[in-house]
């Protein structure tokens, strides 16, 4: 089986790797992490319209019902604060 030329960088980029001293190779990992987390926003960011406004129902009904629930119990600590 023949190597595909992403194998073959992976391959070198590992031996390279671990030829670096420890910090540099924590410095290669957080680059590494800030450039996936980038692709991340990218692909978020690529998500239609129609996609984000479903997501953003989805939330919002969960977020009312979060909010609605522990809030009914708020009121009633406030004024037991205030009466304390």
């Amino acid at each position: 089986m023949t190597a595909t030329l992403t194998e073959i960088i992976q391959t070198q980029l590992v031996q390279i790797l671990g030829q670096l001293p420890q910090e540099q190779q924590k410095k290669v990992l957080n680059f590494a992490i800030s450039l996936h987390q980038q692709n991340l926003f990218q692909q978020w960011d690529t998500i239609s319209d129609g996609e984000a406004a479903a997501l953003k129902t989805e939330f919002a009904t969960e977020d009312i019902a979060f909010a609605e629930a522990h809030l009914s119990e708020y009121l009633p600590m406030l004024q037991k604060e205030d009466q304390a």
